[in-house]
């Protein structure tokens, strides 16, 4: 077995001696959508495949609790040839080889990085084994440089919130997006004059408790709390043969993620909190505050707090990492593995030799994904987070008080 197939595009203006630009009335370059012929100017993919030396990639967020952040990309470039040198005038990509110059990584076709190259970092070598260094950042990076003017928007749900957000003329979104509905409906509340735009769709994710990512081929994606309910796995990672074959396994427990008392507020009305007495005697009051959320009500601000307490009063042993050689996996197991993206859900099962149980299999979502890749090796990492057995149906509840296929799970 082989590691994946990897390729590296990078996108560059089209030159005389890069993309046959088009010309009018020419009989060869004047021909469109032609092998070889002319193409309409603008920016064009080069396949900089050959010239990788190592690659290593990181999205997601590391905490449960945490936004999801930018994600990032180095690309190690052999530059013996000064082909990526934007001052070389004989290079065909100048004088092209600039910052925000947009790069996808495949691997076996696949996409598992879409994002901008924020840096060119030269290292030159007395030996005139010169190294280029891209330093890449996906849409995030965008959004996180976009202010938005004073407006106060209707009261909407979630989902219809980010759209409107996306779409003010000072933001005028152009990339893809896919965005959920969301459970949360948001108050007509102010949003200030420059608030920054990533912040507060992050808000907005926060009001919702859902995900809000750039999706590995570059879709900007959100997905309500409500996306992640009666999860069933699209992969299985298992030593014993049986699944797709693990190298390590991280777990974690401990009060990282233990809070007992949660105070949520939005600008609806006052402070609501919610705690639970037998955890608090066990462990001591851990709060956690939600001040400033957007929901609408009260009572839905209240609901989010007992969402809240339901997942994170009693700690739990978790599944948090794992980390696999790709090397070591057939081709059908390498596409399983590279085709899972954030709120992708996985199952892991860990095999003991000892004691009872024999086996802990954890149902976990994706939320972390890291990529290592040099000469032989490709190693793919992932952070895990539990999926939540307490989102049930209860009665009158703002947040599960409604029926529906999603949250039917006990009563």
């Amino acid at each position: 077995m082989s590691v994946p197939t990897m390729q590296v595009l990078v996108g560059f203006q089209s030159t005389t001696g890069f993309g046959s630009a088009f010309e009018l009335n020419d009989a060869f370059y004047g021909v469109l959508d032609t092998a070889g012929r002319g193409t309409l100017g603008g920016v064009i993919f080069a396949d900089l495949t050959s010239l990788v030396e190592s690659v290593s990639i990181t999205r997601g967020r590391s905490r449960q609790l945490d936004q999801f952040n930018a994600g990032t990309a180095v690309i190690a470039f052999d530059n013996a040839s000064q082909i990526l040198n934007p001052s070389n005038t004989a290079s065909i990509y100048y004088p092209f080889v600039l910052p925000r110059c947009p790069v996808q990584i495949l691997a076996n076709g696949i996409p598992i990085y879409t994002g901008l190259i924020t840096d060119w970092n030269l290292d030159y070598d007395i030996s005139n084994q010169d190294m280029m260094y891209a330093s890449c950042s996906d849409q995030f990076t965008v959004l996180a440089n976009q202010s938005l003017n004073a407006v106060t928007p209707s009261a909407q749900v979630s989902g219809a919130r980010i759209n409107t957000v996306l779409d003010l003329p000072e933001i005028a979104y152009q990339g893809a997006r896919a965005i959920d509905t969301g459970s949360s409906t948001l108050g007509s509340f102010a949003i200030s004059q420059d608030e920054n735009c990533l912040n507060y769709l992050q808000l907005v994710n926060t009001s919702e408790q859902g995900y809000l990512f750039m999706s590995a081929n570059g879709t900007l994606t959100f997905k309500g709390r409500a996306s992640v309910l009666n999860p069933v796995a699209g992969a299985t990672f298992n030593t014993d043969g049986t699944g797709i074959r693990y190298q390590s396994l991280i777990n974690q427990f401990g009060d990282e993620l233990l809070y007992n008392y949660i105070v949520t507020k939005s600008d609806a009305g006052v402070a609501q909190t919610t705690s639970d007495a037998t955890s608090i005697a066990l462990y001591q009051s851990q709060q956690y505050s939600l001040t400033d959320l957007l929901n609408s009500t009260t009572a839905e601000v209240a609901g989010l707090g007992n969402y809240l307490l339901g997942k994170y009063k009693n700690p739990v042993l978790r599944f948090t990492g794992l980390s696999t050689e790709m090397s070591a996996l057939s081709a059908t197991d390498q596409n399983i593995v590279l085709n899972l993206d954030m709120t992708s859900i996985a199952s892991v099962v860990k095999n003991f030799v000892v004691g009872t149980p024999a086996t802990e299999t954890q149902t976990l979502i994706v939320s972390g994904i890291s990529h290592n890749i040099t000469p032989g090796s490709h190693i793919v990492s992932y952070t895990f987070e539990s999926t939540d057995g307490n989102q049930y149906f209860t009665l009158n509840d703002a947040i599960f008080g409604t029926l529906s296929t999603t949250n039917l799970l006990s009563f």
